[in-house]
């Protein structure tokens, strides 16, 4: 069956295999294969002509509702969609143009506007109390635990059915062109494997590195395994002699749960639905850390973000988003440290690296279905390879998407971003769940209580045990 093709469906096709037949008869008893075959190709097509001949094929009406499918009848044509978002400052203004473009040009009249809304916590806050009213825009951002929030309210359309529909859905190519592990993060193991949030966009945990300053010390680049990133940052260190110079501690649960995936395991169990802060790879990864630390390699930082640190050389290395990139560029210049310096992959004991890759997700509240298919039209939109290269330009933010690469002005971009725009590949996500917020919380408490001393298995343990009760409790509700 894979290997099917099929006859003409022509509406002379009828009196063509009559013609065929005869043909092929003849050309059988000798008559010649050419004039034969020329012939009744010309005799065939002429009756062809002859029979649509004032025949005007019906033309597809422009985003005209689908026949057929779970969104038959659905009539996207008109709708208006309000977005709401956290972008502000100098990402607004050229965001709100791409929605001008799109409101320009779609072919469905679909108008969407745009409405900065505050953070993600103003964002959640708002979406929770239109569950209650019944009062939703028609797309939303959010993080990947917002989404089991709603989802227990059942505010919240799973894309599924428009992410896979024949007509207004994505091709296998498609599908195929976005990185795996972004699209993964969205579909919700606890809700019967729902997509619930699509990437538009992601940052990445990683490395800051002084490249110039590790050869000074010997090294030729950035480290790959943790035993040469915990010699490299006790060389700086003693190079420094005051306590600084080695690795900054990040007390984030991204950074924890970073750490473990580098170290080969995860804070998410393997079916998706439990924390397992308590594993190996934790404990290898925090008792690393915690030598560190004790011996002069690793301090904390708590006067801001560790950019400033790094530029005035007290640490040859220093862990965060991406994000942070224009940053740290602009912390370096300001500082006049002309130092090389670079991104690298949380050093790993994997074959190859794991990143702990994050960002806010696009979300279709449940509305009306006209509003649903609208909104989900504008995202397919704007996740396109080119204006995936047009948001990277002006967010920096890392597309979703490998295509996008070829769009992308490279010339335009920070080193360091193109240095990681390779690493997406090897992303990872963060736990889906709903008690996330929380269990956040609890694990950088944790991991503050481990590098004072605490009793390891018994903090994580205990970690463990309070964050899968506390998920549990709230699904019951």
């Amino acid at each position: 069956l894979p290997y099917a093709a099929f006859e003409p469906q022509l509406i002379s096709y009828q009196n063509a295999r009559d013609a065929a037949q005869q043909a092929f008869n003849r050309i059988m008893q000798g008559g010649d294969i050419d004039e034969t075959l020329s012939g009744v190709t010309e005799e065939a097509n002429a009756l062809q002509a002859e029979l649509m001949e004032g025949v005007e094929p019906p033309v597809a009406e422009p985003c005209a509702p689908a026949k057929y499918g779970p969104l038959a009848g659905v009539d996207p044509r008109g709708q208006t969609v309000v977005w709401w978002h956290n972008h502000s400052g100098v990402r607004e203004e050229p965001l709100n143009a791409m929605v001008a473009a799109f409101n320009d040009t779609n072919e469905c009249g679909i108008t969407v506007e745009a409405a900065y809304q505050g953070g993600y916590d103003d964002i959640r806050d708002k979406v929770n109390a239109g569950i209650q009213t019944g009062e939703l825009p028609g797309l939303v951002v959010g993080y990947q635990n917002d989404q089991a929030f709603y989802a227990l309210a059942d505010g919240l359309a799973d894309i599924n059915p428009y992410f896979y529909d024949p007509d207004w859905g994505l091709t296998k190519e498609q599908r195929d062109d976005f990185y795996q592990g972004f699209l993964a993060a969205g579909v919700h193991p606890a809700f019967g494997s729902q997509r619930l949030g699509f990437p538009p966009n992601r940052s990445m945990e990683v490395l800051f590195y002084n490249q110039t300053w590790l050869e000074e010390l010997g090294y030729s680049g950035a480290p790959q395994t943790p035993e040469e990133f915990e010699e490299m940052a006790c060389a700086a260190a003693e190079a420094n002699g005051d306590g600084t110079g080695g690795y900054i501690l990040r007390d984030d649960a991204s950074a924890v749960a970073a750490w473990t995936m580098a170290f080969g395991g995860n804070v998410l169990s393997e079916d998706g639905t439990s924390y397992v802060y308590d594993g190996d790879a934790t404990k290898q990864a925090l008792g690393m850390l915690k030598r560190m630390y004790d011996n002069g390699c690793a301090y904390f930082f708590t006067e801001g973000y560790p950019n400033t640190e790094f530029a005035a050389r007290r640490a040859i290395f220093a862990q965060g988003s991406t994000s942070g990139i224009a940053f740290y560029r602009s912390d370096l210049e300001a500082a006049g440290n002309t130092d090389e310096w670079g991104i690298a992959p949380i050093p790993y004991t994997t074959d190859e690296p794991v990143l702990n890759v994050y960002g806010g997700d696009v979300m279709i509240p449940k509305t009306t279905p006209e509003t649903q298919l609208a909104a989900w039209l504008f995202v397919k939109w704007f996740t396109e390879p080119e204006q995936q290269a047009e948001w990277a330009h002006i967010s920096t933010y890392f597309p979703t998407r490998a295509s996008t690469a070829e769009f992308i002005d490279m010339e335009a971009m920070d080193p360091q971003w193109i240095a990681a725009l390779d690493l997406l590949p090897y992303a990872a996500f963060e736990p889906q769940l709903i008690s996330y917020q929380n269990a956040r919380d609890a694990a950088q408490q944790a991991f503050n209580e481990i590098m004072q001393g605490g009793d390891m298995d018994a903090i994580l343990a205990t970690l463990t045990e309070e964050a899968n009760a506390l998920q549990v409790e709230l699904m019951e509700e």
